[in-house]
Parts: structure tokens; C-alpha cells; sequence
């Protein structure tokens, strides 16, 4: 029962992350409803990807504007499905 509650909570945060990342590649007008969901997707995943982002180095170089905080929550997300899904 607990696996499936956080096997839950794991993938909708998974979903919001990914949400995340595609929607940054794409400018968004202030007050529209990409901006919106935005704003959204931000709000949830911001609480877990901000300590990432003091504990880790700011990378020199990386492609496509993906930092190291990114590829580590990812890397995170892929462990915790599997782990409890």
C-alpha cells in the first residue's frame, strides 16, 4: 500500500519534471497559459531541484542548456521508479 502511494507521488512529480524541462525550451508569453503551466511545474519540482542546485557546481559547457542538477534529478526519478514501481 505504501509502495503504491509512493510509486504514485513518484511518477506525478516525474511527469511535472519532464513537463518542466520541455517547457523551458519554449518562450512563453507573461499571462498566457503556457506560462501558467509553467509557473505550475516550477512550483512543484523547484522544492527538490533547489538543494541539488547548492550542493552541485555550476557545469561549464553543458549541451542544451541542461545543467548537472537536471541529469542528477533524473538519474533520481529512474531509481525511484524502479525502486518502488
Amino acid at each position: 500500500m505504501v509502495a503504491s502511494i509512493i510509486c504514485t507521488a513518484v511518477l506525478l512529480f516525474s511527469m511535472m519534471f519532464y513537463l518542466r524541462i520541455a517547457l523551458s525550451f519554449f518562450p512563453a508569453r507573461s499571462g498566457g497559459a503556457m506560462m501558467q503551466v509553467r509557473e505550475l511545474a516550477f512550483s512543484v519540482t523547484e522544492p527538490a531541484m533547489m538543494p541539488l542546485r547548492r550542493a552541485l557546481p555550476p557545469a561549464q559547457g553543458v549541451a542544451a542548456g541542461i545543467g548537472i542538477d537536471t541529469l542528477v534529478m533524473f538519474l533520481i526519478l529512474i531509481v525511484l521508479q524502479i525502486v518502488f514501481c
